[in-house]
């Protein structure tokens, strides 16, 4: 029988918060209960996703971004990370800010789409957050990259300390997924002994100011050990010419 981690007070202690599989991870049940085209790949969705295929799962872009630059322009924000999906009874170090969000949105508000849900009271798709805000117009160090694969979906910095974390998941593994992901390392405390990005069996090398497109359909998981890792996720609409643009601003080719 395995021992259960407890408080001083006798209650376990929960390390990772379980996920809902019935809710989360049932695609199933899911199919099931809709009219069976929603989970239906389309033409597109199967014609991006086999050149998306042909990448790495991590595959370095040529955008290198001058941290320096920068570090000065979020300096005005250091009081105004909220916390990043926050659970009540887990210790997790992590905050963050949206660069796009709903229309009216601001940069403070929540980033995770359980959060958003919750605020705007309905089901939400990541093209849905297609609105730039204050955030957005004053990181100009990002603009290159950012302005290139305009319209955006769901996009923020996150920022992690030591002891922050996010649990082994899959983002949106289904062929329909809407949009591709870009993660881009903003400060020094992402190298190897600082953080650690495991995907796929393995941790990934990462360098900072690089951006990267990563396939976050596989199992991945994030771990700091150092103040200050600052990440950013950037969602991109998965159209076919968005995967052309993609492939033309990989490092390799």
């Amino acid at each position: 029988m395995s021992e259960e981690l407890l408080d001083k007070d006798g209650n376990p202690i929960q390390l990772i918060p379980r996920a809902n599989q019935n809710v989360q991870g049932n695609y199933y049940q899911k199919w099931l209960d809709s009219d069976k085209t929603k989970f239906e790949p389309t033409a597109e969705d199967i014609k991006c996703e086999l050149q998306l295929s042909a990448m790495s799962i991590w595959e370095p872009l040529k955008y290198e971004i001058d941290l320096g630059h920068f570090r000065k322009q979020i300096a005005k924000y250091d009081d105004k990370w909220v916390p990043y999906l926050r659970r009540e009874g887990v210790v997790n170090n992590r905050d963050g800010l949206c660069l796009m969000g709903m229309p009216g949105d601001s940069y403070n508000d929540g980033l995770s789409m359980p959060e958003a849900r919750r605020r705007h009271g309905r089901k939400l798709d990541e093209c849905d957050f297609n609105a730039k805000n204050e955030l957005y117009e004053d990181l100009t160090s990002l603009h290159e990259m950012l302005d290139f694969f305009q319209p955006l979906g769901r996009s923020m910095l996150v920022r992690t300390h030591a002891g922050g974390w996010f649990p082994p998941h899959k983002d949106n593994p289904q062929l329909t997924r809407s949009t591709f992901r870009i993660v881009a390392f903003l400060s020094r405390a992402t190298q190897h002994d600082a953080y650690e990005w495991e995907m796929d069996g393995r941790r990934w090398p990462i360098t900072p100011g690089k951006a990267y497109y990563v396939d976050t359909r596989k199992t991945h998981r994030t771990h700091s050990w150092f103040d200050n890792s600052i990440h950013l996720v950037i969602n991109v609409p998965k159209t076919w010419e968005n995967v052309m643009k993609l492939m033309s601003v990989t490092q390799n080719y």
